[in-house]
């Protein structure tokens, strides 16, 4: 009788950790609309444009959304690395699925815009000998491709995003928030391998972008055109 005390004991902890964690992913993605827009952030990111002789570069970032960015990836690894809940019953909605795409694309993205621009920033501290958040100009510079290289690694780690949880059997932030899990071929509790988690994140975003010009014909298990292609189904979670 005490070991199962002590069990359901510890059940109920784990449910109200989840639950929790759960709630602060959800303020999280919140709280990045806050920041933007108390601090009246305009830009985030960085933009190189050359075009008929003319040049444009500009570059921004904020503290208040590097701080976030940091509580972000602090998040990430814990979902990396927390139990992942156990597959129920049921077909998630295409609108659940959708949302929970949009809230994974606007996290990864700010993240990447938000600490991948500090490099061209820091370049441009070193060049000019005083830093800012924010600089634009209309001239190029040598350390302008240094820049454009880092931005491009950056561009990957957003598409890591996506493909390593698949990797490890868990969950971005948005399917963690909307309950939701990509399963393999071979099982719900299966693992992706690189390569077939980055083949899986190419064609989600296809099917996503495409979503006005292709029919998404869903099968009896809800699977999309693209979850045909990459053989695999999206899968609710139970609410632990």
């Amino acid at each position: 009788m005490r070991q199962s005390i002590d069990v359901n004991g510890h059940s109920r902890r784990l449910l109200s950790t989840t639950k929790i964690l759960r709630l602060f992913s959800l303020i999280l993605v919140g709280l990045s609309f806050v920041n933007i827009h108390l601090y009246d952030v305009r830009q985030i990111g960085g933009v190189m444009r050359w075009k008929s002789g003319d040049t444009y570069i500009s570059s921004a970032s904020h503290p208040a959304v590097v701080l976030w960015a940091a509580a972000a990836v602090a998040l990430f690894v814990l979902l990396m690395v927390s139990r992942p809940s156990r597959a129920t019953g049921g077909v998630p909605t295409l609108k659940r699925r959708v949302l929970a795409y949009l809230i994974d694309f606007w996290f990864s993205l700010l993240i990447v815009s938000s600490v991948g621009e500090l490099v061209p920033l820091l370049l441009e501290a070193k060049r000019t000998g005083h830093f800012a958040w924010h600089f634009q100009r209309n001239y190029s510079v040598s350390s302008d491709g240094l820049a454009a290289s880092v931005s491009l690694v950056f561009m990957a780690l957003m598409v890591l995003y996506f493909a390593f949880p698949l990797t490890r059997g868990r969950q971005t932030v948005g399917y963690f928030i909307l309950r939701l899990r990509v399963a393999p071929p071979f099982g719900d509790e299966g693992r992706f391998t690189l390569k077939a988690a980055i083949m899986r994140t190419y064609y989600a975003f296809v099917g996503l972008a495409s979503v006005l010009t292709r029919n998404w014909d869903r099968d009896e298990q809800g699977r999309t055109w693209y979850d045909r292609k990459t053989n695999c189904t999206v899968i609710l979670v139970e609410d632990d």
